[in-house]
């Protein structure tokens, strides 16, 4: 971080050293007014670029502090970065800014379960991983993503989710994925229905009708896991609907903080949603 800052400031050295000696032997001729205007373009693009090298070498911060929540001894997160190195999933696809561990370790019990974001509450991933994705900054920036977008779930498999991070949109049942499979309508779901499905607790979106379950086996544990995964996500806030849960579960309470008749979100809108987490939740063969 401080040599990119270090870089930043060199080459604003060099802009402001270039345009002094280049317009200002010409501004001292009061009649010259084209050389001016010249130099007040310049200035002007100086100013844009000290805001730009502000904004990164914040983020670039911003970037460096996330990394640190991480903790790269905990049984869990190496477990979760097992599975997902065995994807073979293009690097770039990740950003380590957005890794967060919700075991009971690295998320201790007396924190937070909901937060709110946006003005909405949404439910803590507590027994997850988290490993970050890249989210478009240009998008980001433009919709205020971080700031004005609610963070919500969606479940889903490793076909879907690699085609919907590949191509930076979500998928609606019908749509052909990568592997030339056709997105459908998970058993358990209410068919003809052709939404994408998010949910403010990933007790909902976790459940079979969203998430599938994989198996796996760890080199290095030598122990046998159900698997699964759940995109943690940004969604504007004003252009979903919201409705009752749509699995059957009836009176039975889905989630201890979001009322079952409130709990999931539907839209047709594919840029309406972003991801920014992949969540994985390994559990052991015996205890499932």
């Amino acid at each position: 971080m401080q040599q990119r800052t270090e870089e930043l400031r060199a080459v604003q050295q060099e802009c402001e050293q270039e345009a002094r000696e280049t317009w200002q032997p010409l501004i001292s001729d009061r009649s010259n007014f084209k050389a001016r205007r010249d130099l007040d373009e310049i200035q002007q693009r100086l100013k844009l670029f000290q805001t730009s090298a502000r904004a990164e070498s914040q983020t670039v911060a911003i970037q460096s502090a996330r990394q640190k929540q991480l903790n790269v001894r905990c049984p869990l997160v190496l477990l979760a970065c097992e599975w997902v190195q065995s994807l073979n999933w293009p690097p770039s696809l990740f950003n380590s800014a957005f890794d967060h561990c919700y075991c009971e370790h690295c998320y201790p019990p007396h924190l937070n379960d909901i937060e709110v974001v946006a003005g909405c509450k949404y439910v803590i991933p507590r027994g997850w991983v988290r490993i970050g994705l890249h989210a478009d900054q240009s998008f980001a920036e433009i919709h205020q993503i971080w700031s004005k977008w609610i963070v919500c779930y969606h479940g889903t498999s490793t076909m879907a989710a690699l085609s919907t991070l590949s191509h930076h949109q979500f998928y609606l049942p019908g749509d052909m994925l990568m592997d030339g499979t056709v997105f459908g309508i998970r058993s358990g779901h209410i068919p003809g229905k052709k939404y994408i499905y998010t949910s403010p607790t990933i007790a909902y979106s976790s459940l079979p009708a969203y998430s599938h379950t994989y198996t796996f086996h760890s080199r290095k544990t030598r122990k046998d896991y159900h698997v699964q995964l759940v995109l943690q996500c940004r969604q504007n806030p004003g252009i979903f609907h919201v409705q009752a849960e749509i699995v059957g579960s009836g009176d039975q309470r889905i989630c201890p903080y979001i009322p079952n008749n409130i709990i999931e979100h539907y839209t047709e809108i594919r840029s309406s949603i972003v991801a920014y987490g992949l969540l994985v939740r390994m559990t052991e063969q015996d205890d499932y």
